[in-house]
Parts: C-alpha cells; structure tokens; sequence
C-alpha cells in the first residue's frame, strides 16, 4: 500500500504547475490536523499548509509559534481551494532571531 501511496505522491508533485519559494510569517500555529496558515511577504496572500514533503518538515514547522518567520517552498496540495504541500521549511533569518 505504501508503493502505491508514494505513486500517487510522486504523480501529484510532477504534475502540479504551481510552486512557489517565498518568506512567510506564520499566522495561525498548527492544528491537531497539521494544518498551518501562512502570509506571504510583501503581497499578505495567505496560504493553508496541510501537506509536507516529509515527517522532518512537518515536525519544524510545528514547533513554530505565530509570528515566525520561516522560507517555504509551496507547490498546490489540490486542484482546488487555498490548501497547500510545504516541499522544504527553512527558518529565516531576521533581526528578532534565528
């Protein structure tokens, strides 16, 4: 089962047409379902994070409290709505911190 999962994982990757590398403040911390919302900078798109490339990303960007300012690559975790896969989680470097 898990072949087949990571399939349709690497189908869904190679076929999404929207990905994105930005700086993103962390508006809304992760919920018991792993979703995170996220602004973008400078435009204040806000994005709902529902999907990680792996546990490791999950696991950082969970411990990150509102107001965090991290580097995400985002590509759609859907055809459809505002729901987004974090491809890598990085913490930015800023004057208040790491």
């Amino acid at each position: 089962m898990w072949v087949y999962e990571a399939f349709i994982r690497v189908v869904q990757l190679s076929t999404n047409k929207m990905s994105t590398t930005d700086t993103y403040t962390v508006t809304s911390e992760q919920n018991d379902h792993g979703c995170v919302t996220v602004r973008a900078h400078p435009r204040n798109a806000t994005y709902h994070v529902v999907d990680y490339a792996d546990e490791t990303d999950r696991e950082r960007i969970a411990d990150l409290p509102a107001g965090s300012v991290v580097r995400l690559e985002l590509s759609r975790a859907g055809r459809r709505g505002n729901v987004w896969c974090a491809e890598s989680v990085r913490t930015a470097h800023t004057d208040g911190g790491e």
